[in-house]
């Protein structure tokens, strides 16, 4: 017995899912700000999909106008939108006139070919090409996002997947009912399982890759939340907490780095004659000094205000000593563009002063605040600060004012990330 399957029911279904993710897309559009415009274009393409399928599963009990001739523009033209979509979503160069020129063109050949069921394979062709162009030219932006290191590589793999198999079944269809003619029949029945495939994929393909956008931008949402999480806003280099947690970890692998604690000298004083903007761009400007004269292995991360941290992996005492002065000599020969010097006291710590994280930063806390003690642009590997191994600052600077006491501050805890 030959099974016999009806089409326009499952295009109903289709239609009513996919206006149920052109209300999930339209509603998501707000989670993702940089999304937001993608997210729009998407719910269009679902929207007009979802009328497609709803107005030919209607065939028969609306007008023909309606069931055919708008019903093939507003499907064929749903994956110009489709593909505007993807050019927002993968940073691509807007092209609206293209998807709106596409639709303008296909409603004019929609309503050329008419209602006429002889016209039945021309429309499915048509269909078919357009789809199969549109999928096939959104690859190459999805492929290009995938390398660029832009997104969860997850999500893009399946975008990307979807299209390619999206453009080899529409080309498939076409060249079947360029051979054997429709296989769907003007009353949407079709014999066999086989001949029901690609009705299937074209009535669930849309509710699918909505599936799909979402995955994409809740992993940039992911993404974001981590960033915050781990990368100073202002700075670029690592949070508190970010540096803490890497720091523990090379800790626990049984690596023995030296500890940099470093403070800005005077920073107060840069805000209160120059402005906030002004020490903002100082802390830029140091924090760029700080990735540019360290090696590349090196976690560097902001403390706190314009205290910093630089982690030198398995690193001996003498070799962070000596790193910390040169760092010293790169901030004070660098242009701040300023009426005051910028300088920066460090302190040093290693291993031999403790094996955890808290023992590290306990003593290079207190040996920065000693540096400050003895007269700040300077470095102190030793909790003596008058020991040989602090470098002083030059005799010009060191009756310099500064808005901090002179006395040092008792060590510090650690605080949490």
């Amino acid at each position: 017995m030959t099974l016999v399957f009806d089409v326009r029911t499952l295009l109903f279904v289709g239609s009513l899912s996919s206006l149920a993710c052109t209300v999930m897309l339209w509603s998501s559009r707000g989670l993702h700000l940089p999304s937001k415009v993608g997210l729009r274009w998407a719910a269009g393409s679902q929207l007009m999909f979802g009328l497609a399928m709803g107005a030919i599963a209607l065939r028969g009990a609306i007008p023909d106008l309606l069931s055919f001739q708008i019903a093939n523009t507003l499907g064929s033209g749903a994956a110009a939108l489709t593909y505007e979509g993807v050019r927002r979503l993968t940073g691509a160069r807007p092209l609206p006139w293209l998807a709106v020129g596409t639709n303008l063109a296909l409603l004019a050949v929609n309503l050329l070919l008419g209602s006429d069921a002889s016209q039945y394979v021309p429309r499915l062709q048509l269909n078919s090409a357009v789809h199969a162009v549109f999928a096939a030219a959104s690859v190459p932006l999805l492929l290009g996002r995938m390398r660029r290191g832009d997104d969860a590589l997850g999500p893009l793999r399946w975008a990307a997947g979807f299209m390619v198999l999206f453009a080899i079944g529409h080309l498939l269809r076409f060249a079947v009912t360029a051979t054997n003619g429709a296989l769907v029949s003007v009353d949407g029945m079709v014999e066999g399982p086989l001949q029901m495939l690609m009705p299937t994929v074209f009535a669930l393909g849309p509710m699918v890759y909505a599936m799909i956008l979402l995955g994409l931008v809740n992993g940039r949402l992911a993404g974001d939340l981590w960033r915050l999480a781990t990368i100073d806003v202002l700075t670029g280099l690592r949070t508190r907490r970010s540096f803490v947690d890497e720091a523990r970890r090379m800790l626990d692998e049984g690596g023995r780095p030296v500890l940099l604690m470093l403070d800005l000298d005077r920073f107060k004083q840069v805000n209160d004659r120059h402005g906030h903007v002004s020490g903002d761009r100082v802390l830029v400007q140091f924090a760029r000094l700080l990735r540019e004269h360290s090696p590349a292995n090196s976690v560097i991360g902001r403390h706190g205000g314009e205290e910093f941290c630089l982690l030198l992996p398995q690193a001996s005492p003498d070799e962070g000593h000596a790193h910390a002065l040169r760092l010293c000599d790169a901030v004070r020969s660098a242009s701040f563009g300023l009426s005051m010097p910028v300088t920066v006291s460090i302190g040093v710590a290693s291993t031999a002063d403790g094996g955890t994280l808290e023992a590290l930063l306990l003593a290079a806390d207190r040996r920065l605040y000693g540096a400050k003690a003895g007269g700040r642009d300077r470095v102190v590997a030793a909790d003596d600060p008058l020991a040989p191994d602090t470098e002083r600052m030059p005799e010009a600077l060191q009756d310099a004012p500064d808005a901090s006491p002179p006395a040092s501050r008792p060590p510090q805890a650690l605080r949490a990330g």
